[in-house]
């Protein structure tokens, strides 16, 4: 049986993104609204309200909390040599207690990278599977075990059926007209995503390849340094 995490949204003690959040909740009500109102207008930019809504703190892989399973502390308590390094470090964070943002920045990893050691650790019943459906698919999505439309099917965004005639499609459009198309075209020009949601998606994937130390995010707020 595995040990109790903490809620979603919730890091960490003492974690760099705690820091930085406890910073921010601290601040007074009309500062806090214009954090809220600056990104709240970056990200519907980025996507589109139905979409952001999918990722409720819940259903959001950053700030999950990853569970040691029974195998997974007995790896940590008895060490066999089985398990690399990398997994090593997953499972003992997941001890502490720490959200994958942590486990994240604090082993100076990209998301894609975490994403790879956590279904490692998934697979091999090390940690629990996430309960939110949608943090497993994010997981799979960016570890590259899935493609776009399985992942717009996995949150919801799509139905199987219409993956089914969207790859009917693309499929005729290869063979008859001898063009290659993304599904991510033919799913916009059949109406079933719109292009913000899709170049999105594209777009967290590709954001999920960088690397960012605690400083390079955090820098002089989480140090709590004044002028």
């Amino acid at each position: 049986m595995g040990s109790s995490p903490p809620q979603p949204g919730a890091p960490a003690s003492g974690s760099p993104f705690e820091k930085l959040q406890q910073q921010i909740l601290s601040l007074p009500l009309w500062v806090k609204q214009v954090f809220y109102s600056v990104l709240k207008q970056e990200l519907e930019s980025i996507l589109s309200k139905r979409t952001l809504d999918t990722f409720q703190p819940e259903d959001t892989l950053q700030v999950w909390h990853p569970e040691l399973t029974h195998a997974g502390s007995k790896a940590l308590d008895v060490p066999s040599g089985e398990y690399s390094p990398e997994l090593i470090k997953v499972l003992r964070m997941a001890r502490q207690g720490k959200a994958v943002i942590d486990i994240t920045l604090l082993n100076h990893w990209t998301l894609e990278e975490c994403s790879i050691h956590l279904l490692t650790a998934i697979s091999k019943e090390l940690i629990l599977a996430p309960k939110s459906g949608i943090i497993q698919a994010t997981i799979l999505y960016l570890a590259g075990r899935v493609r776009l439309g399985e992942y717009l099917v996995k949150i919801g965004r799509v139905t199987v059926e219409q993956l089914d005639q969207a790859l009917r499609t693309q499929r005729y459009i290869e063979e008859s007209l001898g063009e290659r198309t993304g599904i991510a075209n033919v799913l916009i020009n059949l109406g079933y995503i719109n292009k913000m949601d899709s170049e999105g998606i594209l777009f967290l994937k590709e954001e999920s390849r960088k690397s960012y130390s605690t400083h390079d995010l955090f820098g002089s707020l989480g140090n709590g340094n004044s002028g």
